[in-house]
């Protein structure tokens, strides 16, 4: 039986939007790392978006909520373990220049702007079966 990806003919070349996420899961600067956590779980989820008042977004990941914590900093909130300088392409990049940018900036997660200005996010993990597929496919060709 071929896997959904086969069906919905989903590969690297793809544009990063047929795999993102734009329905995503937020938290407030000023949610402490339990709530985050909690967040994560209840949404299952590895990133939340962190709206501004300037209408930007930070991000904050279960790494970075690990991090926190293993710096005794367990007192902290969202706001002092996010990323502000967010890493963001465009909705129509391919799958597989969208793991160039991730591999190049060491990251897991890419906030993705698409063309009516929402936001979603796509990871590491969303993009790694159409690349793997793709790698297949062009074994046997």
């Amino acid at each position: 039986m071929p896997s959904s990806h086969h069906l919905n003919e989903v590969d690297a070349d793809s544009p990063i939007a047929a795999i993102t996420a734009f329905d995503v899961a937020t938290a407030e600067a000023g949610d402490d790392l339990p709530r985050l956590a909690r967040r994560f779980r209840a949404n299952d989820v590895g990133a939340l978006l962190i709206p501004r008042r300037d209408g930007s977004c930070g991000i904050v990941t279960e790494r970075d909520v690990v991090d926190a914590l293993a710096d005794d900093d367990d007192n902290s909130w969202a706001a002092d373990c996010m990323t502000r300088d967010v890493i963001a392409v465009p909705s129509t990049m391919s799958i597989a220049d969208a793991a160039e940018v991730l591999l190049t900036a060491g990251v897991r997660h890419l906030v993705v702007e698409h063309e009516n200005g929402s936001l979603g996010v796509a990871s590491m993990r969303d993009m790694l079966r159409p690349l793997l597929d793709s790698a297949d496919d062009g074994e046997t060709e």
